[in-house]
């Protein structure tokens, strides 16, 4: 008996020492070095690789910036809303996009999606608005999901939201190998990455200290910034580092994230988008989403950054248009910080001048029955 109490003390003791350490930690943590918080939100698809957790209602919070409440449906789409055969008479609206499309940042109802989709209801327009977003994803993921899920909804307008590091994404070329031509192959995806993230999404505990702790969000981005660096290094290129998670180079300084070799990609996986959104009977529209940076710099010099001219480039060379937010969000009579966090998505003021924009614009476009096309007919 007496082992067995020194036993249970020894216990005891080391599990109240542990559990002062982490709460004297957790406490510099927030004071020092606040993390971000909220449950993992991806998980593995085995033809889209990371999505939005299906059916998963979250919240997610930032320090000092945005506190949200977020829910996907069964598909990893932003919002409860299930989207089944097309009623006859409905109108659908597919948008494609990263974390601004998706809404990080902002509550279902103030995406600049649901936005839209009221915009367009008060017009008397049966609209339904699938907002498909995912963060970190380039035009490849969108491509690819159009391919496999979003052609089958059959939508008469497909918006692809492309923002700056849309370049950077697609460098890291997750989806297809580009065949001689501008052919694509489908590239198969690292199952490995899917049975880590399913492991870890299981683990007992781990939900709860990665949507409540700091401390251990901190330990997870410690990890996150080894396993890129390691990346880097093995490979001397940015990207997913083991396919186990997303980065970007830190700092932007003007310069952006466009160069010969990415924009060439983004032209083939825009030139197959392109053929597939017609193929599909939809129209494609290309809407490009500024940095914060960008805003600034249009409202100085009324110029546009490197990385909007190189995509409307693209366009235009195809025959198309780009829908430029730039001149819209630097118009507001607002500061920067009204209309972007200052981790760098959009706050519900800015989402909501969007959404009223491109509502006045799609039902211009619904109305008369055209919309401008994005490369050659």
């Amino acid at each position: 008996m007496g082992l067995l109490r020194k036993t249970l003390f020894s216990v005891i003791s080391v599990s109240l020492g542990f559990l002062l350490a982490f709460g004297l930690a957790e406490m510099a943590v927030r004071v020092i070095c606040p993390q971000e918080t909220g449950p993992p939100r991806f998980a593995f698809d085995p033809e889209l690789g990371d999505i939005p957790v299906p059916l998963q209602k979250g919240r997610q919070r930032h320090p000092g910036d945005y506190d949200f409440i977020y829910s996907n449906n069964s598909r990893g789409f932003r919002g409860s809303q299930e989207f089944g055969p097309k009623q006859p008479g409905r109108v659908r609206l597919l948008l494609l996009g990263d974390s601004f499309t998706y809404g990080v940042g902002v509550d279902d109802d103030q995406t600049f999606a649901a936005e839209l989709e009221r915009e367009l209801g008060e017009r008397r327009l049966p609209v339904e608005v699938i907002n498909a977003g995912n963060s970190g994803k380039g035009t490849d993921y969108e491509l690819k999901l159009f391919q496999t899920v979003g052609a089958g909804l059959k939508p008469e307008v497909t918006v692809l939201c492309f923002f700056s590091n849309d370049f950077q994404d697609n460098a890291r070329a997750e989806y297809y190998d580009v065949e001689a031509g501008g052919g694509l192959r489908v590239k198969p995806l690292d199952g490995n990455r899917g049975g880590i993230k399913t492991f870890l999404f299981h683990l007992p505990g781990y939900n709860w200290l990665i949507s409540w702790s700091q401390a251990a969000n901190l330990v997870k981005q410690a990890a996150v910034n080894y396993l890129v660096q390691t990346g880097k290094n093995r490979r001397g290129q940015v990207g997913a580092a083991s396919g186990l998670v997303v980065s970007y180079e830190t700092g932007y300084d003007g310069r952006g994230f466009s160069n010969e070799a990415n924009r060439k990609l983004t032209a083939i996986y825009l030139d197959h988008l392109r053929e597939a959104v017609k193929q599909a009977g939809s129209e494609l529209l290309v809407v490009y989403i500024p940095l914060a940076s960008e805003v600034e710099t249009y409202r100085q010099k009324q110029e546009i950054s490197r990385d909007e001219q190189a995509i409307k480039e693209i366009i235009e060379a195809r025959g198309g248009a780009l829908k430029s937010l730039t001149p819209l969000l630097a118009s507001a009579p607002v500061p920067i910080r009204e209309l972007y966090y200052a981790e760098g998505h959009w706050t519900p003021r800015a989402h909501l001048q969007v959404g009223r924009y491109l509502g006045d614009y799609i039902a211009s476009q619904l109305q008369a029955k055209r919309l401008p096309r994005s490369g050659r007919p």
